[in-house]
């Protein structure tokens, strides 16, 4: 990766000694961070994207676990993306983008849901009240920047990442059309998967499978499933690698 004011990352959790691993895991953030990635490859891994941060749970995990060199942590929400700012201003190795990750860079539409973690490029479905019974109807509407996976990437000069991390509301798929360069730079993605169309013209994971596996990523884990009153699989996150890049400094 190009960067003008690099930062060293330290040894991740895994590589510690014993004693300072034990010591570690007496505090709840890190058994958290733990539990987040105990089941993912050990590789070394120095630059994470959280795109979809929303409040920062993911990418602090990832701090205290693998002590990255840089994190990009990119909210759609100004709300949420101000509030990132905030929680992450003493966290050098980090920087929030206010952007919606699209299939094109420009403006997009952006709809505030009453349930906010539920906000999306797209219009909540009737079948995510059917199942949630929640009341997640849309409160607001407005527009927000948006950028292409590719047109991030090369905005922030990466020519490598280790992580990304995707939660963006039934959008993946505008991702990897708008990444098709980028991805071939991601050592591993996790990824929210549906299975139920939660938002009007999601792609549900047959096709989000198909086109990671077009782009040399295969499929290693499933994680967090969450099912439906009738047992059904609701939505679950992916864990994708690429064999060639994995492990490769």
């Amino acid at each position: 990766m190009s960067d003008q004011n690099p930062i060293r990352s330290l040894p991740s959790f895994a590589a510690w000694p014993a004693w300072k691993r034990w010591l570690a895991l007496c505090r709840r953030p890190m058994r958290r961070a733990v539990r987040q990635f105990r089941d993912f490859p050990p590789f070394e891994c120095r630059r994470v994207m959280d795109v979809g941060a929303h409040q920062g749970e993911f990418t602090q995990a990832a701090l205290d676990y693998y002590r990255p060199e840089r994190v990009w942590l990119v909210e759609a929400d100004q709300e949420l993306a101000s509030g990132l700012q905030q929680k992450f201003s003493s966290q050098p190795a980090c920087k929030v983008i206010h952007a919606a990750i699209a299939d094109t860079s420009g403006r997009v539409t952006f709809r505030i849901n009453r349930h906010r973690a539920s906000s999306s490029l797209l219009p909540i479905s009737k079948r995510s009240t059917q199942i949630f019974q929640k009341d997640l109807r849309e409160t607001d509407v407005v527009t927000v920047p948006a950028l292409a996976l590719d047109d991030l990437f090369t905005q922030e000069k990466i020519d490598r990442l280790d992580l990304l991390k995707v939660d963006i509301q039934g959008a993946e798929r505008l991702l990897i059309q708008g990444g098709q360069r980028a991805l071939q730079q991601v050592a591993c993605i996790y990824i929210e998967v549906l299975f139920e169309e939660l938002y009007e013209g999601c792609a549900l994971f047959g096709e989000i499978d198909a086109l990671l596996r077009a782009a040399d990523f295969k499929l290693r884990s499933f994680h967090e499933l969450r099912t439906g009153p009738g047992g059904n699989l609701i939505y679950a996150n992916t864990l994708y690698f690429q064999p060639g890049l994995l492990g490769r400094a």
